[in-house]
């Protein structure tokens, strides 16, 4: 059984006697955990709100109390946020696959988890199980978002050299719930990734409306309409690209392209994937006016 808790402390050890931090860092890492209690709530689709307590001495301790539909799903999201929180990863240096595959994962899977698990049902009167909690961790997991926040964080106290190590633990009001879990300064580096790329994203089966191609010779981009967005793109199918070139290819305002393409992802600062450059590999087929017309290599 999970002892019930409603507050999380967050504490900072010093180098020395002092109980200030810089305002800025402060400000950051706490930006940073408020996101993350987020993420992990909204993995779980579960609801909670915060309140910010009195900052305490003793190095530094910054508080914040729980609130949410009950106690256990409470209790649920705070153990779960600490354990993510101090638990060395076992793959550090890049995301990994588990974490990018669950990008792809439309809502019905993700429901199909989130069911089995029965979160949103936990009632005030239950006792919160180990298994549920560990299932609830590997879930969580899954988030991509978790493993680069937790990184930011761990990153943003690696750079500010007063700071030791840090020491989280769960609180049912005042009272501690088990000791501290504490990560010296030497391990920080365990939570941090090496990148904040993503591997590319093949796509073997796209269709672009052309908005505006490219007729003359370079390294010019296309620009195209695809998945209700405006996407720039390189045309990397010589075989087609010549053909335009040579104007064997005429456009119209209802020209598209079936492709073949790789996009490359990263994450950008508000932790959104974020595709910074288009392929296209292959031209398939053209369409226009509903006509579809394999592409003659």
């Amino acid at each position: 059984m999970i002892e019930s808790s409603n507050k999380l402390q967050f504490h900072y050890l010093f180098k020395d006697d002092s109980h200030s931090i810089d305002a800025s860092l402060r400000n950051e890492c706490e930006k940073e955990l408020l996101h993350l209690f987020k993420d992990v709530a909204e993995s779980l689709r579960l609801d909670i709100r915060l309140e910010t307590l009195p900052s305490q001495e003793g190095g530094f301790k910054d508080v914040w109390k729980f609130l949410g539909k009950n106690s256990v799903q409470i209790t649920l999201i705070i153990s779960i946020t600490t354990i993510v929180l101090s638990r060395f990863p076992a793959e550090n240096e890049e995301l990994t696959k588990l974490q990018i595959e669950n990008l792809k994962l439309d809502n019905e899977l993700k429901r199909k988890e989130l069911d089995k698990l029965n979160l949103e049902f936990l009632q005030e009167d239950k006792d919160l199980d180990d298994d549920k909690l560990k299932d609830s961790v590997e879930l969580v997991n899954t988030n991509y978002k978790i493993s680069w926040r937790k990184s930011n964080l761990y990153k943003k106290l690696q750079n500010y050299r007063k700071v030791e190590a840090i020491e989280i633990q769960r609180f049912n009001n005042e009272i501690p719930i088990n000791p501290p879990r504490h990560i010296p300064r030497k391990g920080f580096h365990n939570f941090i990734l090496k990148s904040d790329d993503l591997p590319d994203l093949i796509i073997t089966k796209a269709e672009i409306d052309v908005i505006s191609p490219t007729i003359k010779p370079g390294k010019f981009r296309w620009k195209g309409f695809y998945n209700t967005e405006i996407i720039t793109f390189e045309m990397n199918d010589f075989a087609f690209k010549n053909q335009v070139l040579h104007g064997d290819i005429h456009f119209s305002n209802t020209f598209s392209i079936e492709v073949e393409m790789t996009q490359k992802r990263k994450i950008d600062q508000d932790g959104s994937v974020k595709v910074t450059n288009t392929y296209v590999n292959r031209v398939i087929a053209t369409i226009e006016y509903g006509k579809r017309t394999e592409f003659n290599y």
